[in-house]
């Protein structure tokens, strides 16, 4: 015959004690509003009884009272009675694990440095405390693309259009631009092998020379050398030593350029003796003159000036270049020039 069961009294009534050994457990509930008494009937299943706390009446799993309405709150400062399990069996370390045993891994555990709490080695922080656990870099959000706003796109067409008349202008100068004038107050020259065009043609009004080689009905006069044709000066045997040449002009021009023509024929050329050193003076800048040096060559020559009122201009020859033997013929001794050309403009 089986001994007796324990029994606790709550609210008068004998109920069974919570035991680990006993064949129909009983939990102690109670709360505020209503005590909860867990049994189990006849068949084995669990019944909640409460204990209204109004009107002390008795009913099973309600949330209002039968009796009186009071509302049952099932949780509010609801208290369990303790128990405890026994302890596991003790394991045998000679006892081989269970194929199951031997795949589960063993979790790996890292300690809280603040509280000193065991943490899963991928926290961050600690379950316990929240102090943080791993030194390593947080994980950052990726920088915001960067937004332009209506006014810096109008400013970014704006240099682009600016940037590109910047480049086409200096293009079109570079391709169609001209070099800038000489100023007028001082007399610059430079002597070339091409001709520049020139505002407009001048024609002295006289020409006068140092000498004139007088043969064959004045073939080698003096106006040769304004006369615009194929006909050339020659000085009186001199070789050219001494030799200058004088041009009146009408009104005052400022000259810009003169353009300097040698003998066009090859073999006249050669024969003659040639300007090579020269002396530019002029009436309105006297005390400036200009010296430069010619090709020794056949071609049209360009020499720049920038006077201002010249009526007056005159050409010395400061040096020559030999005269040659042609096909064994003896050379001459004369100087040959075969034109000059004035361009300018009216003066101020």
């Amino acid at each position: 015959m089986a001994a007796p069961m324990p029994t606790s009294t709550v609210g008068g009534r004998g109920l069974p004690e919570m035991s680990l050994n006993a064949h129909v457990p009983t939990v102690l509930i109670t709360s505020c509003c209503a005590t909860w008494h867990n049994t189990a009937d006849e068949e084995g299943s669990l019944l909640t009884q409460q204990t209204c706390s109004n009107c002390g009446a008795r009913f099973e799993d309600q949330q209002f009272c039968p009796d009186c309405g009071q509302w049952i709150d099932p949780l509010d400062e609801t208290h369990f009675e303790e128990f405890t399990l026994g302890d596991s069996p003790p394991l045998d370390d000679d006892e081989p694990l269970t194929a199951v045993q031997a795949a589960t891994p063993i979790p790996q555990l890292v300690n809280c440095p603040s509280c000193g709490a065991a943490n899963p080695t991928h926290n961050r922080h600690c379950e316990e405390c929240g102090a943080r656990i791993t030194q390593g870099p947080l994980p950052v959000a990726p920088q915001p693309m960067i937004r332009t706003t209506a006014g810096a796109r109008a400013l970014a067409v704006i240099l682009g259009v600016v940037a590109v008349v910047a480049v086409l202008a200096f293009a079109w100068n570079a391709i169609f631009g001209g070099g800038d004038e000489p100023p007028p107050d001082e007399t610059t020259t430079t002597s070339t092998s091409q001709v520049a065009a020139s505002p407009q043609q001048y024609m002295p009004i006289s020409v006068n020379c140092s000498s004139t080689l007088e043969v064959a009905a004045d073939r080698f006069a003096c106006d040769n050398l304004i006369d615009g044709t194929d006909r050339y000066w020659n000085d009186q045997s001199a070789q050219g030593r001494d030799a200058f040449i004088e041009f009146t002009f009408a009104e005052p021009i400022a000259i810009e350029q003169i353009v300097f023509k040698n003998v066009v024929d090859d073999d006249a050329f050669k024969k003659n003796y040639r300007v090579k050193g020269f002396e530019i003076v002029t009436d309105d800048l006297p005390d400036r003159p200009f010296i430069d040096q010619l090709d020794d060559d056949n071609r049209s020559q360009l020499i720049l000036l920038a006077t201002l009122r010249t009526r007056q201009l005159t050409f010395r020859v400061t040096s020559t270049y030999a005269a040659e033997a042609v096909t064994g013929e003896t050379p001459f001794n004369e100087l040959a020039i075969d034109e000059f050309e004035f361009y300018g403009r009216p003066a101020g």
